[in-house]
C-alpha cells in the first residue's frame, strides 16, 4: 500500500513540474513578446499610428456642432424631446459626420448618425 502511494505521489509531482516548466516557457515568450520594440514613425509607434482606413472619431460639446445640426435638433419633432447623452464628431473618407447618443423616456440609448449639413443618416 506504501509502494501504491508512493508512486502516486512521484508521478503527480513529476507530472505537476513538466506543466510548470511548459508554463514558464509560455511566459517568456510573451514576455519577449512584449519586449519587442516597434518601429517609430515621427516619434509614434506604428501601433498607435491610425489607419487610412478607419474613421476618426472623437467626442465633441454640442456647442461644436455645426449650426445647420443644431437646428435639425432643435426642430426635429423626436430629437427635440430626448436628452442629449454624447456627441461625435467622425471624419471618415473626408467627410464629417456627427454620431449622437439620445436617452430616450425608457432610459434606453438612442444613436443618430447626422451628416454635417444637418441631414439625418440613420437612426
Amino acid at each position: 500500500m506504501k509502494l501504491i502511494t508512493c508512486m502516486s505521489i512521484l508521478t503527480m509531482m513529476i507530472l505537476a513540474s513538466c506543466g510548470n516548466q511548459s508554463g514558464n516557457e509560455a511566459s517568456e515568450d510573451e514576455q519577449l513578446q512584449s519586449e519587442e520594440v516597434m518601429p517609430d514613425i515621427d516619434g509614434v509607434s506604428e501601433l498607435q499610428t491610425p489607419s487610412d482606413d478607419e474613421a476618426q472619431r472623437d467626442e465633441i460639446d454640442k456647442e461644436d456642432l455645426p449650426e445647420d445640426v443644431i437646428n435639425l435638433l432643435e426642430r426635429d419633432s423626436l430629437l427635440s424631446t430626448l436628452q442629449l447623452k454624447k456627441v461625435y464628431k467622425v471624419i471618415e473618407d473626408g467627410e464629417t459626420f456627427y454620431d449622437i447618443a439620445f436617452e430616450t423616456d425608457e432610459k434606453e440609448t438612442m444613436m443618430v448618425l447626422i451628416s454635417g449639413e444637418g441631414e439625418v443618416l440613420e437612426y
